[in-house]
């Protein structure tokens, strides 16, 4: 077989599993984990970097290990919104953005429910907007980039940005359930 040699490349890795009403966690870089309930955020993982904007990550040249990933159990109850997001997203949407992107997702959905999907994909919209418009005012990013003593000029950063949502609902009869 074949060798792949002089490859480089990194990752940051966030994951979840539900078990019953357990969100089981392991975080890894910069990727977020969060959940809203009723509109406010009730846990959020926090950034693992070795400085500003260098974060814990899985491959070649680093040397990080799975071993440390952060973990984390929380409690969830029906209607939570699970968000896990890259750093692209929290780096161009403070807090009361998520809150706000949520809110009028579920305002516009005719049930008043919570849809992954149409969350998710407003999430990133926005977040792409933020990073690829220098107008912006400030950012998260930007905001810790000064905090840091640099200077960053233009509000959004541009990154990759994968949002994944999910809303808990009612146990439903699956076959991973049985």
């Amino acid at each position: 077989a074949a060798m792949l040699q002089n490859i480089s490349g990194a990752t940051t890795a966030c994951l979840a599993v539900l078990r019953d009403d357990e969100l089981r966690i392991a975080n890894l870089g910069d990727s977020v984990d969060l959940v809203l309930r009723r509109g406010d955020f009730v846990f959020r993982t926090e950034a693992q970097q070795r400085s500003f904007n260098v974060p814990y990550q899985l491959g070649y040249p680093t040397r990080d290990k799975p071993s440390e990933a952060q973990h984390f159990t929380v409690k969830l109850e029906r209607g939570d919104i699970v968000i896990l997001a890259t750093d692209g997203m929290f780096d161009n949407l403070f807090d009361e953005d998520i809150i706000d992107e949520v809110t009028k997702c579920i305002r516009a959905n005719t049930r008043g429910a919570a849809n992954p999907v149409d969350i998710s994909r407003a999430l990133a919209s926005r977040a792409r907007d933020v990073s690829e418009d220098s107008r912006y005012a400030t950012s998260p990013f930007q905001s810790r980039a000064v905090a840091e003593g640099l200077y960053y000029q233009g509000g959004g950063k541009l990154d990759d940005i994968t949002v994944v949502v999910a809303v808990v609902s009612d146990l439903e009869d699956t076959p991973d359930r049985r």
